[in-house]
């Protein structure tokens, strides 16, 4: 586990070349129907890891898959000062307000909004919550609601969403993520067996996932660590499709079991939000339309019917 004292991954490395606030790094425009469909990639990828998806329903869908800044090769949001909380939750904003500019330069109405994994599905459901009557439907792909730590000895600190920031801001950032190498923090970041059930895809999209830089890494998973979108799905109107991937035979139980985490457990009990229908895809892992494309398209396409 080593870190390096001269580090400083909270701000921007020297020279960096910042984004414009609310902007997005890039947009691919698909597909020859008439409904709009907005994807969002999670943390670490660009819009590319759609392009099998889309590919799939090009006859039904005018899409927009974009990518966050610092993703993709693209740069990153100037990084807001090492004294602002993650709780502010900036690029994570920064990244709503950009899709709302999309969507208002495109003429994007009544879109069905789809997000992947982290960020990816904060971003989605913070779209629907903040505009009920301008989203027509919301997909998560093997959504990821937050850091849950039920069951074990930091669930005191993460009670409530004011207090999961304290521990970040005060101790995961500075004492940790601040001075973190990259060969160390490379080493223990998602293995390629948590994107797909196939190595050497998976390896592949870990590669990808590994190519933005610390700092960039560093704020997203900070900001995703120090919310909880759950405490705001009582307010959610616009219908919601969560599909879980089956994670069939990854890990062992207990703490390394950390996808099961994310993907299942985070979530808690969903049966009494009447805008949220919950599917397993069976033998998937995390980039499930790679594993299982035509069951995610049709599970997809079945609730957007129903959703009219």
């Amino acid at each position: 586990m080593a870190q390096d004292p001269s580090l400083n991954n909270l701000v921007d490395p020297p020279g960096n070349k910042a984004a414009d606030i609310g902007s997005l790094g890039n947009v691919i425009k698909s597909g020859k129907g008439t409904q709009p469909m907005i994807l969002i990639p999670g943390i670490g990828f660009s819009g590319n890891i759609y392009k099998e998806f889309m590919a799939s329903i090009e006859n039904d869908f005018r899409m927009y898959a974009v990518t966050l800044p610092g993703f993709g090769g693209t740069p990153a949001p100037p990084g807001p000062g090492e004294e602002t909380s993650f709780g502010e939750q900036t690029w994570t904003n920064n990244a709503v307000v950009a899709i709302e500019k999309l969507m208002e330069r495109e003429n994007i109405r009544n879109p069905v909004v789809v997000g992947h994994w982290q960020i990816g599905t904060q971003i989605a459901l913070r779209l629907a919550l903040k505009h009920p009557k301008k989203i027509k439907a919301v997909v998560l792909l093997s959504g990821v609601a937050k850091m849950d730590v039920t069951g074990t000895r930091f669930e005191q600190y993460y009670a409530t969403p004011e207090a999961r920031v304290a521990p970040i801001d005060t101790f995961l950032a500075p004492k940790w993520f601040k001075t973190v190498t990259r060969e160390t923090w490379d080493d223990n970041n998602f293995l390629p067996e948590d994107y797909t059930v196939h190595p050497r895809l998976g390896l592949r999209y870990w590669r990808e996932a590994a190519l933005p830089k610390l700092h960039v890494w560093v704020r997203y998973l900070c900001e995703f660590n120090a919310q909880d979108i759950t405490v705001d799905l009582s307010k959610l109107k616009v219908p919601t499709l969560l599909l879980k991937p089956g994670l069939e035979g990854i890990y062992a139980q207990g703490p390394q079991n950390y996808i099961e985490m994310f993907c299942h457990d985070s979530w808690g009990n969903l049966d009494s939000y009447s805008s949220i229908k919950v599917k397993t895809i069976p033998h998937t892992r995390s980039l499930m339309w790679l594993d299982r494309p035509e069951e995610v398209k049709q599970a997809v396409i079945e609730f957007l019917r129903s959703a009219k």
